[in-house]
C-alpha cells in the first residue's frame, strides 16, 4: 500500500568561490545530522560531481556540486519540516561560505 513521504535534496558546493576544495569533514557532519534526524541519507559520489551553472543579476556562477538526498517517512508536519530546513540552510550558507544553498522538497508516494 502506498504511503506519503517527503523527498528532500540539498545541493552543496565542492569548492569555495575562490576554487579551494571544501573539506570532507564538512560533508560528513551534514550527513551525520541528516542521518540523525531522518534515519538515512544518500549522496552522489564526490569523485563524479555534478556541474551547476546559475545566474544572479549579470554574474554567472559555475559550481561542482554534490546532492544529499533524504526520504522523510516521519509524521512531522510540512511546516515543522520547512522550519528545520530554513534553519539548516542558514547554517549551511555559513559553513560552506556561500551566498546561496539550494534545498528542494517534494511530496511523493512510497510503494
Amino acid at each position: 500500500m502506498a504511503r506519503p513521504i517527503r523527498s528532500i535534496e540539498i545541493y552543496l558546493p565542492l569548492d569555495y568561490n575562490d576554487g579551494r576544495p571544501i573539506s570532507e569533514s564538512k560533508y560528513l557532519s551534514v550527513q551525520q545530522e541528516l542521518l540523525n534526524r531522518f534515519g538515512g541519507v544518500t549522496s552522489v559520489q564526490r569523485q563524479f560531481p555534478l556541474q551547476g551553472v546559475w545566474q544572479s543579476g549579470t554574474d554567472t556562477y559555475h559550481d561542482r556540486v554534490v546532492i544529499l538526498s533524504v526520504m522523510d517517512f516521519r509524521e512531522e508536519t510540512q511546516l515543522e519540516c520547512l522550519r528545520y530546513l530554513e534553519r539548516l540552510k542558514a547554517r549551511l550558507k555559513k559553513k560552506f561560505d556561500q551566498l546561496e544553498i539550494l534545498i528542494t522538497t517534494a511530496e511523493l508516494l512510497a510503494i
